[in-house]
């Protein structure tokens, strides 16, 4: 409570400063460093640089196609009618990366890409003056903005491209930045996620960018002190991020992957990030099985909106001398995941704390869910995401129990979701205990305990392309039911038949038996990325007890 009485005094005094600071005047006596942030290697470009001309025309043209948003650029007005979490991503112009590695791709044009790159900084600057507007309302997003455009103002100059005008308005600009996110920077009371992360990598660049600049040394000093000490609350021994969710994981291992360009880090230091990394490498080498939220932010995207990790894992490579880790199963006991690969199937298994230091922001409830894909493609799958606060009922219907391939009372979640707005990025699991009992290659035993007496056993035997399962609930009084839960991934169709179902999916099919209970199946939303949806099928049975099984119907 002190700390946050703390933080709430110095943001509140900072904030102050800032209404005097603020425009920062031009001149010719502050400017920014070039060859700081390393450009993708030559394999990268040759793997990439489609890609990264697409991105770049697209946007050029105001052709955004993601996240709901048909068209929009720079200077115009921000998107209505989609969640201010679209915005945000708008907000972070990785696309202007993309505009200076255009000018070293496209040789014959690149003054036209860096006039292009400088043009629509100098619109920002007018149509977004600092502290204004939904750009400026989360100092994350700030922050990765900052970081954007000093890496493109970086990688442009080194194209062999000049401006000398440009580069003085472009680095007063980068200190009206790098203030407001020092003032608003996002940690409260010792409570820091990857926003906090995201403010640090922001002002980190500021302050190695700047030249000129008095503040400069004393703002690389604080992010590289805090960014040290964050790697270790926010990177778990077991690799993975203390967010609750794949998608964050690899969000947040982008961001210190990025802070180690800018030499933040010790050897050591640099050792931790490159395990995170091996981590990311692990989970897209089994599909990336959403867990918690599916946000799909990164600090870096450079050929479109979809998280491409290449050019994470080219820095991190040469940053922190991560490889390639193969097929191997991922087992992560401290954010408690456990994906094991038998044949042609990949099955997840999630039983563990909810990440944040008990804040759960973006945790599901999902304790002792299964997730399950053959030969590549999705059959039982996490809901995933859609919004975040254009639509709190269904960002917690995707958040719920009743969602996920689980077993629960049927009135009731496991961990407490606090109603209305402000809960929204809550999830309080202090009334709930979990723990794997067994966790080898071929069983994984999980348990989930309400204070009130309610607890699910999952036990699942892995065998090549088959698992069998056990569910059993204990209900009380108040919750004496159970529902028993399996979503499905998009278009895969079902064909029951008495206590069994074949699952037939666009490339295989699966066979599931059961021997309790009557099975319903019911049309639901799934969201395989963040701000989009798809119809899909959910199978249920209200039962106490079962036991159940999936092969692979072709082996």
């Amino acid at each position: 409570m002190v700390r946050k009485v703390r933080d709430a005094l110095r943001e509140r005094f900072l904030v102050r400063m800032l209404r005097r600071q603020l425009p920062t005047h031009v001149h010719e006596g502050r400017s920014l460093r070039t060859g700081v942030t390393p450009l993708p290697s030559a394999s990268w470009f040759a793997a990439h640089s489609s890609d990264v001309l697409a991105f770049a025309s697209s946007m050029r043209m105001g052709v955004v196609g993601a996240y709901g948003i048909g068209h929009w650029r720079v200077g115009d007005p921000d998107p209505t009618g989609v969640d201010t979490r679209s915005v945000h991503e708008l907000s972070r112009m990785h696309h202007w990366c993309a505009y200076a590695l255009a000018a070293h791709i496209d040789r014959e044009h690149r003054d036209e890409w860096c006039d292009l790159l400088f043009d629509e900084i100098s619109t920002f600057m007018r149509t977004t003056p600092a502290e204004h507007g939904i750009h400026w309302q989360f100092p994350m997003g700030t922050g990765i903005r900052l970081h954007s455009m000093l890496v493109a103002w970086d990688w442009a100059r080194r194209s062999g491209w000049e401006h000398a005008e440009g580069e003085h308005r472009v680095a007063a600009y980068a200190v009206d930045h790098a203030r407001s996110v020092v003032a608003r920077r996002e940690s409260r009371g010792g409570l820091s996620t990857s926003h906090y992360a995201a403010n640090l990598l922001g002002i980190r660049a500021a302050g190695i960018y700047l030249v000129g600049e008095p503040a400069a040394a004393h703002w690389s000093d604080l992010a590289a002190n805090e960014l040290s000490k964050e790697l270790y609350r926010q990177i778990l021994p077991d690799g993975m991020a203390n967010e609750g969710s794949t998608g964050y994981h690899r969000q947040v291992t982008d961001l210190f992957v990025q802070a180690a360009a800018l030499g933040a880090f010790s050897p050591d230091e640099l050792t931790k990030i490159g395990g995170a990394v091996e981590r990311c490498r692990n989970l897209e080498q089994h599909g990336m099985p959403l867990i918690g939220d599916n946000d799909d932010g990164l600090a870096m995207k450079l050929t479109g909106f979809t998280p491409d990790l290449d050019y994470l894992y080219d820095v991190g490579t040469r940053m922190c001398g991560s490889a390639d880790v193969g097929d191997e199963d991922l087992v992560a006991p401290d954010l408690g995941l456990t994906i094991r690969r038998s044949g042609s199937m990949i099955t997840s298994l999630r039983n563990g704390p909810v990440g944040q230091f008990g804040k759960g922001g973006h945790a599901h409830n999902d304790q002792n869910s299964i997730t399950v894909s053959i030969g590549g493609e999705p059959f039982v799958v996490d809901p995933g995401t859609s919004c975040y606060t254009s639509d709190p009922i269904q960002r917690d219907i995707e958040r719920s129990v009743h969602q996920h391939a689980t077993m629960w009372s049927v009135s009731s979640e496991q961990a407490f979701m606090p109603p209305g707005e402000e809960g929204m990025f809550w999830l309080l699991d202090d009334e709930l205990e979990t723990e794997v009992v067994a966790n080898t290659g071929s069983v994984w035993h999980g348990i989930v305990s309400a204070q009130d007496g309610r607890r699910h056993e999952r036990h699942v035997a892995l065998g090549e392309d088959h698992l069998s399962v056990r569910d059993v609930y204990t209900p009380t009084a108040k919750d004496p039911m159970a529902e028993w839960v399996l979503p499905l991934g998009e278009g895969v169709e079902v064909e029951l038949d008495a206590n069994k179902a074949i699952l037939r999916g666009r490339k295989t099919s699966a066979l599931l038996t059961w021997d309790n209970g009557t099975m319903i199946v019911d049309r639901s939303m799934i969201s395989p990325c963040f701000a989009e949806t798809r119809v899909a099928l959910c199978l249920r049975i209200r039962t106490n007890a079962l036991s159940w099984t999936l092969s692979n119907f072709a082996a």
